[in-house]
């Protein structure tokens, strides 16, 4: 019988399973109880694990260049850390995360090395100066939210080209031509392939897009508002749908467009990406691509476990894929009210 059966029986999830046969706190003590009166009436044998292992060390290197994204951009990089945490719970390995403020290369020399098994570097912020910092780490390692395109290494991120691509395709669908870009002020590896992405989309798709329909925005929740306020006070045009580099960047533009008297969608339609928790109660809640956030944590761990038994299992760069998640932020455009 595997974990994921005997959890299904239990009605709790792997992850609490895993606790139990580690001994480990994180489950109250009745349902500690109910999951050892299941494993004994099922007669359930723990598996053998050897010292090596379950006393692996996991490092999480938090890096912020300047915190823009990797803190504003609430709960992003929170759920992409708890299945980190969550997946190196479940196999007995112990995670230690450490912050690196704007300071990437000194904290790359000054780690204790011999500490770790391995390492999972959140590449959110990293620039193209810093990629060669990366062969500097002593132990097998994986970007997350990162590709680090034209470097070898391991790494998981976001497809960015495809699903810009979906946010493009679902606009047109209901009738909008006119397009517009709240791109972040602020340049990150992300949004720099969501930018070419959105332009090829535009391109592929007929959608016109012109130049004065970008408008760049702080990509902080303040910032974002301000910069819209101060565009729209300059009398900007605005076409009849927005795409913003992400979610932060979106919320902060609607609420600049309702106090110009914009409403979201019946005067414009806006689309979001990432889907963090506040998208779903903003007013109106943000139509937006949604991110598999623990799926990317899921996978970093596992390319770190591949990587330690494997020296061979090199640049390997897995790229997920975005969902459209429908809210009421957008709406057909003027003359297409009937279409969906």
């Amino acid at each position: 019988m595997t974990v994921k059966e005997l959890a299904k029986i239990a009605g709790v999830s792997p992850a609490a399973i895993s606790i139990v046969l580690n001994n480990k706190k994180g489950v109250s003590d009745a349902t500690r109880k109910h999951i050892l009166q299941i494993m004994e009436e099922y007669h359930y044998k723990v598996p053998s694990r050897t010292k090596k292992e379950t006393s692996k060390n996991i490092l999480f290197l938090k890096y912020k260049e300047h915190g823009m994204i990797v803190e504003e951009n609430e709960g992003f990089i929170a759920a992409i850390l708890d299945s980190i945490e969550t997946e190196c719970r479940s196999r007995g390995f112990h995670l230690t995360i450490t912050v690196s403020d704007n300071r990437f290369a000194e904290t790359v020399d000054s780690l204790d090395y011999s500490a770790y098994d391995g390492l999972i570097v959140l590449g959110t912020e990293l620039k193209k100066n810093h990629y060669d910092c990366l062969e500097k780490i002593k132990k097998p390692f994986v970007v997350v939210d990162n590709e680090v395109r034209n470097y070898t290494c391991n790494s998981v991120s976001i497809n960015n080209s495809e699903t810009v691509y979906r946010a493009v395709a679902y606009l047109k669908s209901l009738g909008h031509r006119e397009i517009g870009y709240l791109c972040s002020a602020v340049s990150i590896a992300n949004f720099e392939e969501r930018a070419q992405a959105f332009l090829e989309s535009c391109a592929c798709l007929n959608m016109d897009f012109r130049p004065e329909h970008r408008f760049r925005l702080t990509p902080t929740l303040v910032g974002a508002y301000q910069s819209m306020t101060q565009i729209l006070s300059q009398g900007a045009e605005l076409p009849t749908c927005l795409f913003a580099d992400n979610d932060t960047i979106a919320i902060g533009a609607i609420k600049a467009l309702a106090e110009y008297g914009f409403e979201v969608p019946s005067d414009l339609s806006v689309v979001g990406f990432d889907d963090i928790p506040f998208s779903g109660i903003l007013t109106p809640p943000l139509t937006t691509m949604r991110v598999p956030k623990a799926l990317i944590g899921t996978i970093a761990v596992k390319q770190v476990c591949l990587m330690m038994a494997d020296s061979e299992y090199r640049n390997v760069k897995t790229r997920v894929g975005g969902q459209l998640v429908l809210r009421a932020s957008t709406m057909p455009a003027p003359g297409n009210a009937g279409k969906e």
